[in-house]
């Protein structure tokens, strides 16, 4: 097993984490081997630990110096291949200079050269492939490789002497901020994610869009990664353009990379969210919302005063906004107040239209509602149809007696019509009260004919 001090374990970690001071054996120098990333690295890597095993500190330290040259000039070559435009140009010149070398072209040896001391920061600008504090730790490597390889820089007769730590150090660096990773980060990874998402064929099922955005290397991202990625899809979905603003993809994303990486992602989401909700216009607010549904957090990342101003969306949107934004702000229990409020100003057909997408309980109460205050048989039947019907199955008992008693009780002109015929059939059959509790309630209402008939009903059809 390869020792990592416990305050420093994660469980998320999927490479093994080496810091300066860990006690590590020859066999933990194998296994840092084993997680380069592809067979080269591993050689290179090899050579290094050699050096280290037989004592020779400087020649490790120059050597996996080597390693981490060869491998990023490698990635860059990786994305070439991929269509990068700016990994295309540095592999060009390569090309050029690398002929001219062997003929010993002074020119092109100082190109090759610069290249070599220029290489991190030049990976880093083109590619974010490295997060601050790795840039560092890799400038002091080059530094040190030059201490190593060139006696010119030691003001005295002695070779400089790297201690056994500083050379493990930097092996382990090297591993795990270069050899270990893959050659798509920052600008590029971002891009070729969200190119990605923006794709028709791009799933809307969160779980399948987490295969989809691990098969391009998030699962195992930098933070400075995730953090482009996260801030990519909000903006894009509030404010981007069509091919993110206001997608399923895009929202089906978001959460899936929130769920993912959520120690990283959720402070970024929360942030850009806020930012956001305070600058949007009022047409915009509704994607607030509905976004609820695909990010459960949504409403709890948003601090109080966009809280304040989506209540107030809620209270004045028109009718048609309603019936499409209703469903989504019933699922967040602050939102219950202005919603209930909003359902009272909707007619029977607009009603009828939510209740097709929720059953929400506020919206079956707004049903019962409508239904209790029927001054008419055609009113009657009609809420019923589009607001009871389809939410029956949902109501609460207190509900049910209140609609069977509704005629006396409200003044409801339901006794004759068709739908609280159907009505009592339907509670009677289904027993969602005692059958002899109905048949007394409509007996004291003056309704025992209707009484006569459910108790008279056969259970199943005879043949």
């Amino acid at each position: 097993m390869i020792e990592v001090s416990e305050n420093r374990r994660s469980p998320a970690a999927l490479v093994p984490t080496f810091e300066f001071g860990d006690c590590m054996s020859l066999r933990d120098l194998d296994e840092l081997i084993l997680t380069c990333r592809n067979e080269e690295g591993r050689g290179y890597i090899a050579e290094a630990v050699a050096c280290y095993r037989a004592g020779a500190y400087r020649a490790c330290v120059v050597s996996t110096w080597i390693a981490v040259v060869f491998d990023l000039i490698s990635k860059i070559r990786e994305l070439a291949l991929s269509g990068d435009a700016e990994a295309q140009l540095i592999v060009d010149d390569l090309n050029k200079w690398q002929p001219l070398i062997g003929k010993g072209d002074m020119a092109a040896i100082k190109k090759s050269l610069d290249l070599e001391r220029s290489i991190v920061g030049l990976v880093n600008d083109k590619f974010g492939f490295f997060e601050g504090m790795q840039v560092q730790d890799l400038e002091r490597f080059h530094d040190d490789r030059n201490r190593c390889a060139h006696p010119t820089y030691q003001g005295t007769e002695q070779p400089y002497a790297p201690s056994a730590e500083l050379a493990r150090t930097h092996l382990v660096d090297a591993v795990g901020h270069v050899l270990s990773q893959a050659p798509v980060q920052g600008k590029a990874a971002t891009a070729q994610i969200i190119k990605l998402v923006e794709s028709a064929y791009f799933p809307t099922d969160p779980e399948t869009a987490k295969v989809q955005l691990k098969s391009a290397r998030l699962d195992r991202a930098r933070d400075s990664l995730l953090r482009s990625v996260a801030d990519h899809l909000v903006f894009g979905l509030l404010e981007g353009s069509a091919s993110l603003k206001g997608r399923p993809q895009t929202a089906t994303a978001l959460r899936a990379v929130c769920e993912l990486h959520p120690l990283a992602c959720e402070p970024r989401v929360k942030r850009a969210l806020n930012l956001i909700c305070r600058r949007a216009p009022d047409p915009t607010l509704p994607l607030f919302i509905a976004l609820q549904r695909h990010l459960s957090q949504t409403w709890y990342f948003l601090e109080a005063d966009n809280q304040a101003r989506l209540k107030e969306v809620v209270r004045g949107m028109d009718d048609g906004l309603a019936v499409r934004v209703l469903p989504a702000a019933a699922e967040i229990p602050d939102l219950h107040e202005a919603v209930k409020e909003r359902t009272k100003k909707l007619d029977p057909k607009q009603l009828g239209l939510i209740v097709e997408q929720s059953k929400h309980p506020i919206f079956a109460q707004a049903g019962v509602e409508a239904y209790c205050a029927s001054k008419s048989w055609d009113s009657a039947n009609t809420n019923y149809s589009l607001a009871i019907e389809p939410v029956l199955a949902n109501l609460t008992e207190v509900q049910i007696k209140r609609i069977l008693n509704a005629s006396v009780k409200e003044s409801a002109d339901l006794r004759g019509s068709h739908s609280f015929n159907n009505f009592c059939r339907y509670i009677y059959e289904n027993e969602k009260l005692p059958k002899p509790e109905i048949v007394s309630s409509l007996t004291d209402q003056g309704m025992g004919h209707l009484a006569t008939q459910l108790e008279s009903s056969p259970d199943e059809i005879p043949f």
